[in-house]
């Protein structure tokens, strides 16, 4: 796909998500703001929005200077990563607009693109981790969701993962989801879950078939949080 076509296709999905048939954001502001913060490692979004996406997403410090159509980030978790950045990419800076010779080593950088495609969009901090566009948290961890991996580091390094769907059948302390691209999968709960029912407190068994979840779980630990909509 040429430079121009991922544009348009990143659009249309934003657009896609922003529809008000989508309803609300299933994964809450304060969880999203932890997941894609400061502390995310990279991340790697399976979403359903005109066809299916697979969107990777980095944070690091930068190394060097934009060259060879990459930026070179050295992530917290030690790695060092060639990132592809198209010549042409919206640089924002401090929030600002600005260009990809402007960035600078040591650098925090946050970036996006989808599959081996190269990314069309650079957030930079001369100081601070840049934070996403909110069109960005919208389409990675909205209602288009399929599943997403995030690695993440804070006092530990964490492997969280998300799966999204409507709700096929609860078990004990199990949920079978039908994810947006047909797949089904089942989730353990954790007896100790948190669940977020229509934006407030629940218990794991006001969850019914029919509801749409997302669940969120670290590595192979059974989910320890759900958050649900519907009837």
């Amino acid at each position: 796909m040429a430079r121009r076509g991922l544009k348009i296709a990143m659009l249309a999905c934003v657009a896609a998500v922003a529809a008000p048939a989508f309803g609300a954001r299933p994964v809450p502001t304060s969880v999203s703001s932890y997941l894609l913060g400061a502390k995310m490692i990279r991340g790697e979004f399976v979403v359903k929005a005109n066809g299916l996406h697979d969107y990777r997403l980095d944070r690091g410090k930068l190394l060097r200077r934009y060259a060879a159509g990459s930026l070179n980030l050295l992530q917290r978790d030690g790695t060092k990563t060639p990132v592809k950045v198209a010549s042409s990419a919206r640089v924002f800076l401090n929030g600002a607009p600005s260009t990809l010779r402007r960035l600078r080593a040591g650098m925090q950088i946050a970036v996006a693109h989808d599959g081996d495609l190269p990314a069309d969009t650079v957030f930079a901090g001369s100081k601070h981790a840049p934070k996403w566009a909110q069109s960005m948290v919208a389409l990675m961890l909205g209602n288009r969701l399929v599943r997403g991996e995030i690695a993440l580091k804070d006092t530990v390094l964490h492997d969280y993962r998300l799966d999204h769907g409507r709700i096929k059948d609860v078990g004990v302390f199990t949920l079978l989801l039908r994810e947006p691209d047909g797949s089904e999968v089942t989730i353990s709960i954790s007896p100790n879950v948190r669940v977020r029912l229509n934006g407030k407190n629940a218990s794991f068994f006001q969850l019914r078939t029919g509801m749409m979840a997302t669940t969120l779980r670290d590595g192979d630990k059974p989910a320890d949080q759900v958050f649900a909509t519907g009837r």
